[in-house]
């Protein structure tokens, strides 16, 4: 059976469609998530601010504990692409390590509804989706473990412990969600480049 264009075209768009219907439930999700709780938040609530009915988020979760699954899966897939884009772009530890930092501060900033979920929620996951938040999230100390060890391998950092280090590197700027608030004491673009410094001053780069 031959497929012929429209129907290549029709199944993307339909694709993009669902995406971006996706897209719009995740997010009301999360705020809904953020101010209310899991627990005491419905799906009525979520269908509230998509100003339509529940049938239209069951028609694409199953249930509440599917969309806090996804909203988990997003950010990790995010978090992760970022770093990976960081490291293909540049060429030494230094730079890299930059680069994550402050690109993923700044995704800590625009998404900081979605990391206090993050933070706040992992108990209400079930014991199967915590363990595999677990895993995932152990992907991004993995990728900053490879460029620290990469700056030691190459005398341009000084860590003693690569592993705890990136786990800090990473905790320092995830929290940032706890109190960063609309450039009150830091612009968005001035908290990046704090966290490039401090970085780069955990692993004692001799370069950049």
């Amino acid at each position: 059976m031959t497929v012929g264009p429209n129907e290549y075209g029709a199944s993307n768009l339909r694709e993009d469609v669902t995406a971006y219907r996706k897209h719009l439930i995740l997010a009301a999700a999360a705020d809904a998530f953020f101010e209310h709780g899991y627990h005491d938040c419905s799906v009525d609530m979520i269908a509230q601010r998509l100003s339509g009915s529940k049938s239209i988020v069951y028609y694409y979760f199953p249930d509440k504990h599917s969309i806090l699954e996804a909203i988990y899966r997003r950010a990790l897939d995010e978090a992760q692409t970022l770093m990976r884009r960081a490291i293909s772009a540049n060429d030494t530890p230094g730079a890299k390590l930059a680069a994550i930092a402050r690109d993923y501060a700044l995704w800590v900033i625009d998404h900081q509804r979605v990391v206090g979920i993050f933070w706040r929620e992992v108990r209400s996951l079930s014991v199967e989706a915590r363990d595999g938040v677990a895993i995932e999230r152990k992907k991004l100390d993995d990728l900053l473990s490879l460029v620290i060890r990469e700056g030691v391998s190459k005398g341009q950092f000084d860590v003693t412990d690569v592993q705890a280090t990136a786990r800090a590197i990473e905790g320092m700027i995830t929290f940032t969600y706890t109190w960063w608030r609309d450039d009150r004491r830091m612009s968005r673009e001035d908290t990046a480049e704090y966290y490039v410094q401090m970085s780069l001053r955990l692993v004692g780069a001799r370069s950049v």
